[in-house]
């Protein structure tokens, strides 16, 4: 596979790209607010977007938690 491919297919962060978009999704609206493309009220008002990103990741996370302590069942 080329690597451009690679990179734009997501192949980088195999297994973890539910919280690589959650992040992403908080801190674009957190970076638009410190590079004063939004002011304070309307950061405020997007706070369920970044509150919802910091979700998606979390939830990932305890996901991908909940499948590595999974154990098979013996014979």
């Amino acid at each position: 596979m080329n690597v451009l491919g690679y990179i734009l297919s997501g192949g980088f962060a195999n297994g973890y790209r539910t919280q690589v978009l959650g992040v992403s999704a908080a801190l674009s609206v957190v970076a638009m607010w410190a590079v004063g493309d939004m002011s304070l009220t309307d950061l405020i008002t997007k706070l369920p977007a970044i509150l919802g990103g910091l979700g998606l990741a979390a939830l990932g996370a305890k996901v991908d938690d909940a499948k590595t302590q999974a154990k098979p069942k013996g014979k």
